[in-house]
């Protein structure tokens, strides 16, 4: 999924319109098989209109003194503990489930059917064949998962549980069931062993040493490219308080009007409505999050007159080399497509910003 020219605004230009805080709509518990009503980013399509900020004044500007700025830059490095446990996530993305024939304990993934029967009769949504279910995943009333701990392949059994009180079915809630459980197969996660035929079957190298340095190359330079962005926001921040900025009101609605719109046109594609979305996507209340991003509007405002301003006093601008180049960093198949994607205000006030911030750092006094 592309993350470029989303809706979440976290940090600096750049990251008010390159979203890297996106995710799914957590998935509702339910008691038989999840359903999901997941749309693709392909088959969402905006419903209502986001406003065009080229044709919106942000308002006004003393620019301050920008160049030669003193800043510190913190020191990086990377442990040997950090490149275990960057190894330690590889080898847990590479789990397999093995078939064990043993009891069923917390962890295992269990394959089985059940019929969830209320004064001895099914009700709905409580019946399921070949059911694989993760044991602490939580994903099915309290006493379920618990219940199938400690039974084997081929048992049966009989699982006697009441529904929480505040469950969303009122026919269920606060109701004893009667949960008729077999048990097909049982599995356990395992986790593969670090070495050469590991590293040669998964990654491009040969050895584990190879391997093991590549790692620590990558987390080195994730921790500098993470301090030059502390970098660059505590200058534009020197820069900001050296400077004089009165951000239009109008501005900064047409900022937060955009946000909601497309919030709203997303929410739409999953079937929900604006709060609901919300609540799921972000984990925030709708009032808190229109506060959320009414402060974070009025920042990205000010931060986008700085910026243009400076811009415009160094000969700051965008070529089609520089289109070309993000376009194809974030994966799309043309510039166009960015465009048509994006839009060419919020394309080229993305590329100005990281110019800008990027000849900021360039002019600036930076110890460590």
């Amino acid at each position: 999924m592309r993350k470029f020219l989303n809706v979440c605004m976290c940090g600096l230009v750049a990251a008010a319109i390159m979203t890297g805080c996106s995710k799914k709509p957590a998935a509702e518990t339910t008691t038989a098989a999840p359903e999901t009503t997941e749309a693709t980013e392909s088959s969402a399509q905006e419903t209502v209109p986001t406003v065009d900020l080229s044709k919106v004044d942000n308002g006004t500007i003393t620019l301050g003194n920008y160049k030669g700025i003193e800043v510190k830059r913190d020191t990086v490095e990377v442990t040997d503990e950090e490149v275990q446990q960057a190894i330690q996530s590889d080898l847990a993305a590479h789990e397999k489930d093995v078939d064990v024939d043993r009891a069923v304990q917390s962890g295992d993934v269990v394959n089985i059917d059940f019929v969830g029967k209320k004064d001895g009769t099914a009700f709905d949504g409580g019946t399921a064949q070949g059911y694989d279910l993760t044991i602490g995943s939580n994903q099915f009333i309290p006493g379920f998962e618990e219940g199938i701990i400690g039974a084997k392949k081929g048992d049966k059994l009989s699982l006697d549980l009441t529904f929480p009180q505040e469950y969303n079915n009122k026919d269920l809630a606060g109701k004893p069931v009667v949960f008729e459980v077999t048990v097909n197969t049982i599995k356990e996660k395992q986790t593969p062993e670090l070495n050469d035929a590991f590293v040669q079957e998964n990654t491009k190298f040969k050895t584990v040493d190879e391997y093991k340095e590549d790692k620590k190359t990558t987390l080195l330079q994730n921790k500098n490219d993470q301090a030059d962005q502390t970098v660059k926001s505590n200058i534009y921040d020197a820069v900001l308080a050296n400077s004089k900025v009165e951000a239009n009101q109008e501005a900064i609605d047409a900022n937060v009007e955009n946000v909601v719109a497309r919030y709203t046109n997303q929410a739409a594609a999953y079937g929900m409505d604006f709060a609901s979305f919300i609540t799921a996507f972000t984990g925030m209340k709708e009032e808190d999050f229109r506060n959320t991003v009414k402060t974070q509007a009025e920042g990205i405002v000010k931060q986008r007159l700085v910026l243009n301003a400076i811009a415009e006093k160094e000969g700051i601008t965008v070529s089609d080399d520089d289109r070309t180049d993000v376009a194809q960093k974030m994966g799309y198949e043309s510039v166009d497509s960015m465009i048509q994607a994006a839009g060419q205000y919020e394309v080229d006030d993305y590329i100005i910003s990281n110019k800008v911030l990027d000849f900021l750092k360039d002019n600036a006094k930076i110890t460590e």
